[in-house]
């Protein structure tokens, strides 16, 4: 709930003036900027509140390498690749890398949300 409450979140029903198409997430999309994209809510149906974590997908088919948070922070690695860095799309033939931020660069906006936390186990 604090993620989905902080001011940066949005729920999203369109694109570029448009209702949102099916394959980009209709009816709802969750948008978490701080958050990298492979554990956004991609179709918003239902809302359930629950007393305990929730299995997910991801958690279930390889809890190994993802975390319930979402990789919030860079310098745990996925088993398969490093995420301390990031290519810059749309910078030409030869892409630039940067370091990549805790919390996506958002750290001053969101960190407190996960005050406490061991951000190495719940990455």
């Amino acid at each position: 709930m604090d993620e989905a409450m902080n001011p940066l979140t949005l729920l999203t029903f369109g694109l570029y003036g448009e209702t949102l198409p099916n394959q980009d997430g209709a009816p709802i999309r969750l948008i978490v900027p701080w958050k990298y994209g492979f554990k956004s809510a991609k179709c918003i149906v239902k809302v359930r509140f629950l007393a305990k974590q929730p299995p997910t997908t991801w958690n279930d088919m390889a809890p190994e390498e993802y975390g319930f948070y979402s990789n919030v922070n860079p310098s745990v690695d996925h088993p398969r690749w490093s995420q301390k860095t990031e290519r810059r799309l749309g910078s030409g033939f030869f892409p630039q890398i940067k370091q990549t931020l805790p919390f996506n660069g958002y750290a001053d906006q969101v960190a407190s949300l996960y005050t406490g936390m061991d951000l190495r186990k719940n990455f």
